[in-house]
């Protein structure tokens, strides 16, 4: 079903009626928060790999492992595939993706055809960072190692709780279509669409052979506040899916 977006004031956001997905949020300061928030986590994630992590007391000898340490540790105990797979999705892509936030919401000059790739590539792998789910981990371990000696944390453990809480909150901050809408204008249509009509019907393919990053097409027209949960009707424009 094609969509009829209103217009939304700041701090808003449009819901789909039928399943409740959020279509589009109108942010405050929608390329500061982002960008302050990734340089936050970013300088964050350097402190978390700069100082231990967490220690351990057993009969009087203590042990501490830096997250540096991990994907070494577990090479050298023949867990090849477990040490890429934290440095890919637990160090690596999350960094990265906050990287290409930058780029993007602050236009340094690049071709378009690269921001399209980065987008693409952005929206495809935020969610596969899995620094929190890390984090989930570590703290269901403590129950176990603390049956066999004083646990505690170290210098770098409170930054790294504080770069799970900020990289999410950057990816939360980017609205998927004012970042495609940022990059280039959406195409005009070739004919004149109405919404509530599946796009089937007159002859307009799925919106993801488009934009990759896009959702299925719901029928919405309705703001809601994100806080308040207010209903806010207005003229609508544009088209878009949920």
């Amino acid at each position: 079903m094609l969509v009829a977006l209103p217009e939304l004031g700041h701090g808003h956001k449009a819901t789909c009626p039928r399943c409740g997905a959020t279509l589009t949020t109108e942010w405050d300061a929608p390329r500061q928060r982002p960008t302050a928030y990734a340089l936050a986590a970013l300088f964050m994630l350097l402190l978390s790999n700069l100082f231990p992590f967490i220690y351990m007391k057993v009969g009087g000898m203590t042990s501490q492992v830096d997250l540096l340490e991990i994907p070494g540790v577990m090479f050298s105990e023949d867990y090849a595939s477990l040490g890429t797979f934290f440095l890919l999705f637990v160090q690596i892509v999350p960094a990265f993706c906050l990287v290409v936030i930058l780029l993007l919401v602050n236009r340094v000059r690049m071709p378009t055809s690269l921001k399209i790739k980065l987008a693409r590539v952005l929206f495809q792998l935020k969610s596969w960072g899995m620094a929190e789910i890390f984090l989930a981990g570590i703290l269901v371990s403590f129950v176990k190692l603390m049956a066999y000696g004083d646990v505690g944390i170290g210098s770098s453990f409170i930054p790294w709780c504080l770069y799970c809480v900020l990289q999410l909150r950057a990816f939360q901050c980017v609205d998927r279509r004012w970042a495609w809408d940022d990059i280039a204008p959406a195409p005009a249509l070739a004919q004149t669409v109405k919404a509530g009509v599946p796009g089937s019907d007159r002859g307009y393919a799925p919106a993801r052979a488009a934009r990759p990053c896009c959702q299925p097409i719901l029928r919405c027209v309705r703001a809601v506040k994100p806080k308040a949960m207010r209903v806010v009707k207005t003229a609508s424009s544009g088209q878009w899916r949920c």
